[in-house]
């Protein structure tokens, strides 16, 4: 009598270890292998992302990734955010993608700079003399740069000395949020 409930009691433990085992181990693994893992991996492999880290806080996802520059911005944010869309395990509203630039100060005042003829561009709508105040600005600066604009961002790219800066605006509307930051902190 005395045996069976010892050994009654060690099967309880046994199994209450193993399956918390269980559990502690399946939640490791999906969040390794299913979840983060494979948007990295992928993201990572592209030649033209330097930095990626995922990092859920607590009311949204945030992407901080750092692109190459020597490519120009459109071609590489669209493929981030093709590899984005497949994952589909978040919401899009919650959603943050945060460009990161270590880029030296001229490049900097040259993107800070061409902020004001991009949103003018945008609340006017006139797209056309946005180039030609571009070219005025970075002959100002001595920056060479690639404009490269579509119907949801203008992408901008400042180059100077080997070092590369990117800004990234939205044209509209988005059910994410795309935030460029140029040294300085966010949130």
């Amino acid at each position: 009598m005395l045996l069976q409930k010892i050994f009654r009691i060690f099967t309880i433990i046994v199994i209450s270890i193993t399956t918390l085992c269980l559990l502690l181990g399946g939640t490791y693994f999906y969040q390794k292998f299913i979840y983060t893992d494979p948007l990295e991996k992928t993201v990572q492999e592209m030649k033209e992302v330097e930095v990626f880290q995922v990092e859920q806080r607590k009311d949204r996802l945030l992407i901080d990734v750092q692109f190459s520059g020597r490519e120009k911005l459109q071609s590489s944010f669209y493929l981030l955010l093709d590899q984005l869309e497949r994952q589909k395990k978040f919401e899009k509203n919650k959603l943050v993608i945060k460009i990161n630039n270590a880029a030296d100060e001229e490049t900097v005042e040259f993107l800070k700079l061409v902020k004001l003829p991009v949103y003018e561009a945008i609340s006017t709508g006139h797209f056309t003399d946005l180039p030609n105040q571009l070219m005025a600005l970075a002959e100002k600066t001595g920056i060479t740069y690639d404009l490269e604009i579509d119907n949801q961002f203008i992408f901008v790219t400042a180059h100077k000395k080997g070092v590369s800066a990117h800004l990234v605006i939205s044209r509209g509307e988005l059910p994410f949020k795309v935030i460029t930051t140029m040294g300085e902190e966010y949130l």
